[in-house]
């Protein structure tokens, strides 16, 4: 996976989109009461990504209490591991954690913090 151009701030806005998406998801799976994996969206840096990754919704909450932590396919952390935005968490069959870190890891917990209140 090649990123062009991405500074560690796009990255940071690019996943936390990602991350939004997802928890609109999240919420309809709730509402139509899907108990099985659900197909959730790679939150890897790269804007036209558009690779799924099937997650329980405990899994997918498990991610979401670590306002840094995104879930991608496997080697799609790779550009923002490069640039210093983040560190593999823990590798997963199908899916890897990276947390968010210097200024990706603030800018992810602000926007978490914001949908928050």
């Amino acid at each position: 996976m090649e990123t062009k151009n991405l500074t560690t701030v796009r990255v940071a806005k690019n996943q936390a989109t990602f991350r939004e998406t997802n928890e609109k998801i999240e919420a309809a799976a709730h509402n139509m009461e899907i108990f099985g994996p659900v197909p959730f969206v790679c939150e890897c840096a790269e804007p036209e990504c558009t690779e799924l990754i099937r997650l329980t919704i405990d899994e997918y909450e498990n991610v979401r209490q670590h306002p840094r932590r995104f879930f991608v396919r496997p080697g799609h952390g790779a550009p923002a591991i490069a640039m210093g935005a983040a560190v593999v968490a823990e590798e997963r069959p199908g899916y890897t954690l990276v947390d968010k870190i210097g200024v990706a890891g603030e800018i992810a917990e602000q926007r978490h913090d914001q949908r928050l209140t």
